[in-house]
């Protein structure tokens, strides 16, 4: 585990083309460049918040309006406020206030579905009123979610934005505009953020009950709590309703674990979210042992005596008062236990938490993996053993689904990955449950490992095939009279532009935007993640919309000039940007193993006449050479709209400008490497050393960049991006590759060196990653210890400390 082609000719030719103290009345309104609104800057603020918002909400709304107007405002209530009112004055009303009633009245109100919003101004005693107002959660209501929907939809009109979700950007006055009115009812009803915290995440580690110390240091993990709350506050902002994120459980800390302790810190987490109106949940797998996670499950035997265990930890999370839960088929990705043994631990976990748990909601994700069958079980379209994943399909009706698809790809696209062609058999399996059970779509804005983030590369394409999968699912919806329940987005860090596939993301769960052509849908959906970029905003939208065109064609679709290759597979970009770590090498040579990521013709493999692939100078450089330069002018172009960016929205802008010129400076490594090596049967060996010196010098840009963007990291960057022990399988944090610039050295380690040996600067423990902590990874570490001698260890361990760059071993590198 881990948001219509042009053709890349017209790519290319597109790219290079409150109290009440006053203030004085007579300021002017904020510039409309600065991305803030038009209007009257507001001289004195109340807010009125009903018992339906909870404390912490209506404190954090304060705290905001109280940034944006530069001086305390006033929490009051209905009666303290004064009769008469300054003309600027504004009165802002969340939730159940009765001063609302005349403008949005209760029977509007009633009408509308769960969770609806409604955002309304109107005159008031000589002043302005800003009415937020909402419905709760048809279910498990934690206050009222829509009145906090509209009270943050009120936020954005008044110029704040929630992007990046650690770090709000306020306004910087607040000015009111003349009107507004808005309301806004959400398509489904489910629509949560999964955290996958099996990665060393920006949140990681609060998240599984550690401070920054470890596990021992609680006063750590009460002050991280704040990056919760803003992660919550971007949760409502963005149309959410629940988060979830996975539990972590390891040997050398399992006392931590399973102690009560662990779990009054999950819980207040728990409270936490309850306290922005979200519902919390964890995914806590049945016997799922891959890369530290927990385990229902832990002692196989008798069925009775595994089905006993499972309702003990059952019965000791729901102590942290959660909402739902998920859990993982399979003991891995790829392998699992018999069928009706699996079959028999999911209804378990469906049957205890409805009937003993207030009916709490269970959901199993369904991974896209391949070559695993159910036998006994046929599947209902071809009468033939089901694929494993798919075995829910014969679970307990109350047991949920979470189809899942993994990286950018749509269900739509070729996918040529975890053995796939593509994903269509996802989105049949999710029309063929739909009405039959909890069903909600489990898509992914980030992939991690070695994929996308921690290259890194800007990959605005995840958000534009998050907003055309919910698209086609509502498109389906509309044909079959059927409807899922939501949407489960699958994130996985947030530097480097990822918070933006978010955004989007997210928000499509709330309205998808079904009709007319995605190009426009993607271009409105973009309008939050530009409003703060003033009069350059609908430039960046057209850059970002070039952005995702020019990936369809060169990374999905390995589309030159508008000319499809006969295949995908190793004759797309994505396969050669990406990052290729050892067990991906290690993958490819085991042909029983199944790759995680799509295959390419390798810089090591080219040197092999006789190597099977494709023909590099006819089917790959061609692609090489095409991403070089249209990424390279994407990234010109974002440089020039800097310059036009207001001051307050810089460090958003700049975040998107350096993940694309870090993707360009990728592009034209690789393409360097490539022609170095395939130049070693060529006698013009000056060329070859051309090709080499401008990947080095691309490599050499990227470290510089690297070094800059650090800096500004919303989280300490020794926390994402060092090398440190943590909760997870993992020895450095999720942006530690990007720091060393690991996929880099090792592809050009491969070039100049050619190591045959797959395990080459191996960073992970396999058996830890796989099976978690115990015996086995003791011994891979023995052994380890015992093949090599230097601090690599080989393909059994992680290193003994942090490698070095450039590797010590790299030849005639200056």
């Amino acid at each position: 585990m881990r948001l219509v082609s042009l053709g890349v000719v017209a790519v290319a030719a597109l790219v290079a083309c409150g109290s009440d103290t006053r203030v004085d009345d007579s300021a002017p309104p904020a510039a409309a460049d600065d991305g803030a609104p038009q209007g009257t800057r507001a001289s004195g603020v109340w807010l009125v918040a009903g018992e339906d918002i909870p404390a912490r909400a209506r404190e954090r709304i304060a705290s905001l309006l109280t940034e944006a107007h530069g001086q305390p405002i006033a929490v009051a209530t209905p009666e303290s406020i004064p009769a008469s009112l300054d003309p600027a004055a504004v009165v802002v009303s969340v939730g159940k206030v009765f001063l609302a009633d005349d403008v949005v009245p209760p029977a509007e109100l009633a009408a509308l579905a769960p969770e609806s919003l409604v955002v309304r101004s109107a005159p008031f005693r000589g002043g302005k009123l800003l009415v937020a107002q909402g419905n709760p959660k048809a279910e498990r209501p934690h206050g009222n979610l829509g009145a906090l929907h509209a009270a943050y939809a009120l936020l954005e009109e008044l110029g704040f934005s929630f992007l990046h979700p650690l770090a709000p950007l306020a306004p910087a006055s607040l000015v009111v505009p003349e009107s507004i009115a808005k309301t806004s009812s959400p398509r489904w009803p489910d629509r949560a953020i999964h955290l996958h915290t099996m990665h060393p995440l920006e949140l990681t580690d609060m998240l599984q009950g550690f401070g920054p110390g470890g596990y021992g240091d609680e006063v750590g993990f009460l002050k991280s709590l704040d990056e919760w709350d803003r992660f919550l506050e971007w949760c409502v902002a963005s149309g959410q309703n629940g988060v979830e994120w996975f539990l972590l459980w390891a040997k050398s800390w399992e006392t931590f674990a399973d102690s009560d302790v662990r779990l009054a810190r999950l819980s207040l987490l728990v409270e936490r979210a309850h306290a922005f109106g979200l519902d919390a949940g964890l995914d806590a797998p049945i016997a799922f042992a891959q890369q530290h996670s927990y385990r229902l499950l832990r002692k196989q035997g008798e069925l009775s005596d595994e089905l006993a265990e499972i309702r003990q930890r059952l019965d000791w999370l729901m102590r942290a008062k959660l909402d739902f839960l998920g859990i993982e088929a399979g003991t891995s990705e790829f392998t699992h236990p018999d069928p009706a043994r699996m079959l028999a631990w999911m209804n378990e976990v469906a049957k205890h938490l409805d009937e003993q748990h207030g009916k709490t909601r269970a959901f199993i994700k369904v991974h896209c993996s391949t070559g695993q069958v159910a036998d006994g079980y046929p599947d209902p379209g071809t009468g033939k053993p089901i694929n494993f994943n798919m075995l829910p399909h014969h679970a307990d009706p109350r047991l949920g689904v979470l189809p899942h698809t993994v990286q950018y790809y749509g269900l739509r696209d070729p996918a040529p990955t975890y053995g796939n062609t593509d994903f269509g058999y996802v989105r049949t399996f999710l029309n063929q449950e739909m009405g039959k059970r909890p069903t909600v779509f489990y898509p992914e804005s980030a992939y991690w490992v070695s994929f996308d983030v921690d290259v890194p590369l800007f990959l605005p394409l995840y958000a534009d095939r998050r907003l055309g999968d919910l698209r086609l699912i509502a498109s389906d919806e509309t044909a079959s009279g059927k409807k899922m329940d939501g949407q489960l987005l699958f994130s996985s860090g947030w530097e480097w532009g990822y918070w933006m596939n978010d955004v989007v993301a997210a928000r499509a769960a709330w309205d998808p935007d079904a009709t007319g052509a995605q190009e426009d849908a993607l271009a409105r959906a973009l309008r939050p993640v530009v409003r703060p970029f003033g009069s350059a905003a609908d430039d960046v939208a057209r850059w970002i919309v070039d952005v995702v065109r020019a990936e369809e064609a060169l990374l999905v679709r390995g589309e030159v000039n508008a000319t499809k290759p006969s295949t995908v597979v190793m004759r797309n970009g994505q396969a050669y940007l990406q990052g290729w770590e050892t067990w991906d090498d290690v993958s490819k040579l085991a042909a029983q193993a199944q790759m995680t990521q799509p295959d390419k013709l390798g810089l090591v493999d080219m040197r092999n006449p006789a190597h099977g692939g494709p023909g590099y100078s006819a089917e790959v450089e061609p692609i090489l050479a095409s991403m070089e330069t249209t990424f390279g002018l994407l990234a010109d172009r974002a440089d020039a709209l800097r310059a036009r960016i207001p001051a307050r929205a810089r460090e958003l802008f700049d975040d998107l400008a350096d993940a694309m010129r870090m993707t360009a400076l990728r592009a034209r490594q690789v393409h360097g490497l490539y022609d170095y090596v395939d130049g070693y049967w060529d006698t013009a060996k000056d060329k070859r050393i051309e090709r080499l010196r401008v990947a080095r010098k691309a490599l050499d840009d990227a470290q510089a960049l690297v070094g800059t963007r650090e800096k500004r990291y919303r989280v300490p960057a020794d926390r994402i991006a060092g090398w440190r022990e943590n909760p997870t399988a993992y020895e450095y944090g999720y942006l530690w590759t990007v720091r060393r610039l690991h996929y880099w050295w090792r592809d050009e380690g491969k070039a100049v060196d050619a190591p045959m040996f797959p395990c080459y600067l191996n960073v992970i423990n396999p058996v830890d990653v796989a099976f978690g902590e115990g015996m086995g990874t003791d011994a891979a570490r023995f052994f380890g210890d015992v093949l090599t001698s230097d601090q690599r260890r080989g393909c059994l361990a992680e290193p003994t400390r942090e490698p070095t760059y450039p590797p010590d071993d790299l030849r005639s590198r200056p």
